[in-house]
This record gives structure tokens, sequence and C-alpha cells, in this order.
């Protein structure tokens, strides 16, 4: 008897001690997930974000049919391959569309880059903002679009920077895309997400970005973020409100109103999870001339970039 005892005491302290190595890998883990994400959110910076704003602001009009157009996509395609993703690239298509009762069918171009993944190189993580503007008015030669929506392209490029920068390796690879012709029907994302190239169905989720710089408030224990989602994203929504709780100065809500006005809904559409990044406060500048970079909050530009940095780095 007292040597079946002593093998149930032995069994009892192996599982013991596999429960108590298994805790250590796990906690092991979860420290190194915090200490890269923290990484990557220390080097987001509100100037930085500011500067990519400026520069896009200053390129006149972004406008998908103005003349400079494939000069602008060139443009975000050098800033990419400065920053360390030599292999962007343009990805054009047709975008056929009667504007202001002047026929269009010309090429416009979605800009990509890569940061391959380690485990699962086949399956992305898609980052994405549109970098064309418009006015209300009928004069498109110069367009500022500081908020709507160099904010959200500025986000995609911050991320790409500091990811870069830091050397950093994810699980499934990230695709930064910053998409042409959203203000004139979402060209741009339906084309990606209806012909998502070499990954196929293998989408993990899509983040977009849209009009992220507006908020009144210099007290950061006012500012919120909006963060819509879609009927196949709301554990993805509740990871990204985790994130803002633990490392972002935001509150957040979420209004699903406009969810179908911005490039994450193609992606709901054609059946992948996204979220959709939109400021707390309502942007009176809105398609016109005074939509500069003055008028933005880059403090809280960068809180949300820091959010949805965090999200991609938890999720990988």
């Amino acid at each position: 008897m007292r040597i079946k005892g002593t093998k149930k005491y032995m069994l009892a302290v192996s599982i013991l001690l596999l429960a108590l190595t298994t805790c250590k890998k796990e906690d092991n883990a979860e420290e190194l997930r915090l200490a890269k994400i923290n990484t990557l959110i220390g080097d987001i910076s509100a100037d930085s974000i500011k500067n990519h704003v400026e520069w896009l602001e200053n390129m006149g009009s972004r406008f998908c049919f103005s003349d400079n157009h494939l000069e602008v996509a060139e443009k975000i395609r050098k800033k990419f391959v400065a920053m360390g993703y030599p292999d962007a690239v343009l990805d054009p298509f047709i975008a056929v569309k009667t504007f202001r009762n002047v026929m269009y069918e010309q090429t416009q171009y979605k800009v990509i880059a890569t940061l391959e993944g380690t485990d699962h190189p086949d399956s992305a993580c898609v980052v994405g903002a549109h970098y064309d503007n418009i006015l209300s008015t009928s004069d498109l030669t110069i367009v500022p679009g500081a908020n709507d929506n160099a904010s959200g392209t500025a986000a995609v490029l911050e991320i790409a920077r500091v990811m870069k920068l830091n050397n950093y390796k994810p699980q499934s690879t990230i695709v930064f895309i910053a998409f042409a012709a959203e203000e004139i029907g979402l060209y741009g994302s339906k084309n990606f997400a209806g012909n998502p190239n070499e990954f196929g169905g293998k989408i993990r989720f899509m983040l977009n970005s849209d009009m992220i710089a507006y908020e009144t408030s210099s007290s950061s224990s006012n500012w919120q973020i909006n963060i819509m989602d879609y009927s196949n994203s709301g554990a993805l929504r509740h990871e990204a409100e985790k994130m803002c709780t633990d490392h972002t100065l935001l509150g957040y809500f979420t209004n699903n109103s406009n969810n179908t006005r911005s490039d994450s809904y193609p992606f709901y559409t054609n059946g992948y999870k996204a979220l959709f990044f939109f400021s707390g406060d309502s942007d009176p500048n809105y398609h016109s001339l005074n939509d500069v970079s003055e008028n933005c909050n880059f403090p809280y530009c960068a809180e949300v970039v820091k959010l949805q940095c965090a999200l991609l780095a938890y999720k990988n």
C-alpha cells in the first residue's frame, strides 16, 4: 500500500511540475509579446506622423483623376523603399467612372509593401488607408486632404516605419496598402479584396484608418476613438479595445453608422474580418480647403496609430 501511495505522490508531483513549467512558459511568452508591443509603440512619434501628413498635403492634389496621380503613387512607393521595403510596388487597376459630367477610364495605382511572416508567410494581416482626396467644390487643383486621408496613410507609413526600425518579425505577413480611388467609390480596396493576389483566402484581418487626426481637445482624458466593426469581427474589436485600454490614452466606442463608407467594407463583403478606425469628433473641415495639418491633432493621432500597431503585434 505504501508503494502505491508513493507512486501516486510521484505522479502528483510530476503533474504539478508540468503545470508549473507550462505556466512559466506561457508567462514568458506573454512577457516577450508585451515587451515587443511596448518597444514598437514606444517609437511611434506624433512628429513623424505630422511629417508624413504634411508631405502628402504638400503634393497639392491627390485627387485620383488629377494629372499627377501616378506621380503621387510613385512618391508613396519610394517612401516605403526608403524605409527599408525595397520590394514595394505599384499595383495597377482600371477605374471607370463618370465624375462631374466627365467620363474617366483610367489606370489607378494601389501602393503595396510587405513585411514577410516567419511562420505563416502566405497568411496576411492587411493595414490600409486611402491616399486620394477630394473637395465638395468643383476646383480640384489644390486639395490638401490632411485628415481625409493623409492621416490614415500616415498611420500605415508610421507602422511600417517602426516595424522596420525595430527589425520586427511577425508570424504572418503584414501587408501595408495605400489605396487609390476611395473617394469615388472604394475602387482600390474593392480591387484588392476581390483579387488578393497570392494571399487568396488567407487574409486574417484588415485594419483601416480613415480620418483619424481630428480632435479638438488638448486633454487626453477626453480623447475617444470610434472602432467600427462588422458582423464577423466583433471578437477582433474586443481585442482592439483591450489594446486601447492597455497601451493608449484613448477611450473607445462603436458607432457603425458609416462602416460601409471606407476601405474596410470591401474586405467584409468578401468574407474577411475588418475594423475601421475613425476619430471620435466629427470634422467640420471634411472635403474642404480647411482640411489642413494645422487643424489636426497629432498627439491624438499617434495614440490611434499605437492602438493599431499594438493590435498587429498582439496578433503576431
